[in-house]
């Protein structure tokens, strides 16, 4: 069986191939918009990638320390957004991510499962000691979307990479994702002038013309970089694919909405350039869970 160093040393060397034909593309349309945008997002995509892949290498404690301050932000950022946020939920929800973290170490699921029901509990007992009922729903609501949403989901990264061949599932989950969101994105732009909206109300920006590209690219990651996943059969993978390319484009639409739902462009300004947190990590946060329960339980 291929070892993680190996797939380590084939993923960098098949990335230095796919990032040269980005700049190479880049440099093509650098008088354009689209070739800034372009450079700015492949200098974005290097820096998660080296972050993910490079972390996950490194071992799982490295891993959590890179996964945790990404569901704090963005838990920060929904929070803010919503205008439930404060010191006191923040303490909680910094305190819950670290009892999930500990619960995926130690393998206890059943911990791990039960977080969110001891979420109900904590939070709207802190907002019933400040003596007031008012919004209390709406208030606890969000606080718990946040915490489950950008939080416990997310986690999922950490419960991957304690499965057997956990760093190949994640480079294969990471390289997914990538080419999804950029070939969608570049498929969009030149094809997408005529063709019909995504979903006009909430994201009119993009194209099924996009999705067509993303999905196909999805499935080539699947096929290609099948030695990150040398226990399943190429139908695995293909369903994997296939179930990534239902995921993706649902995790940015549904943060879209919330944005749309708080009255924001953006989820805050972090990144220069790039929003927040939440914009960059949209669709990974939605499709690390489903990814690993396909994972676990179909196969």
């Amino acid at each position: 069986m291929i070892n993680n160093f190996e797939i380590l040393k084939t993923t960098c060397i098949i990335y230095a191939f796919v990032f040269g034909g980005a700049s190479l593309l880049t440099y093509a349309f650098r008088k354009t918009n689209w070739g800034r945008n372009i450079k700015a997002a492949i200098l974005m995509w290097l820096v998660i990638f080296s972050l993910f892949i490079f972390g996950a290498y490194a071992g799982w404690l490295v891993f959590a320390c890179i996964i945790l301050p990404i569901a704090i932000i963005s838990i920060r950022e929904f929070y803010k957004m919503n205008d439930v946020c404060g010191a006191p939920q923040l303490i909680i929800a910094v305190f819950l991510l670290i009892l999930m973290a500990l619960a995926i170490h130690y393998d206890r699921q059943d911990i791990f499962h039960a977080i969110p029901l001891l979420a109900i509990f904590i939070y709207f007992t802190v907002q019933l000691f400040r003596g007031s009922y008012k919004d209390i729903t709406r208030i606890v609501g969000l606080q718990l979307l946040g915490l489950i949403y950008w939080g416990w989901m997310p986690m999922h990264f950490l419960r991957l990479h304690k499965l057997p061949g956990g760093f190949g599932a994640i480079i294969m989950l990471c390289t997914m994702i990538a080419l999804n969101d950029n070939c969608a994105y570049y498929t969009g732009k030149l094809l997408g002038k005529n063709s019909p909206k995504f979903s006009p109300l909430i994201s009119p920006n993009k194209t099924w013309a996009g999705f067509a590209g993303g999905a196909i690219a999805t499935l080539l990651a699947a096929v290609l970089f099948g030695y990150t996943l040398p226990n399943f059969s190429l139908f695995q993978r293909l369903m994997l694919g296939v179930a990534t390319i239902m995921v993706i484009p649902a995790g940015d639409l549904i943060e879209s909405a919330m944005k749309r739902d708080a009255g924001v462009k953006d989820s805050s300004s972090l990144i220069p350039g790039h929003g927040g947190m939440m914009d960059r990590f949209d669709s990974w946060v939605f499709t690390a869970p489903l990814y690993y329960y396909f994972m676990t339980s179909l196969f």
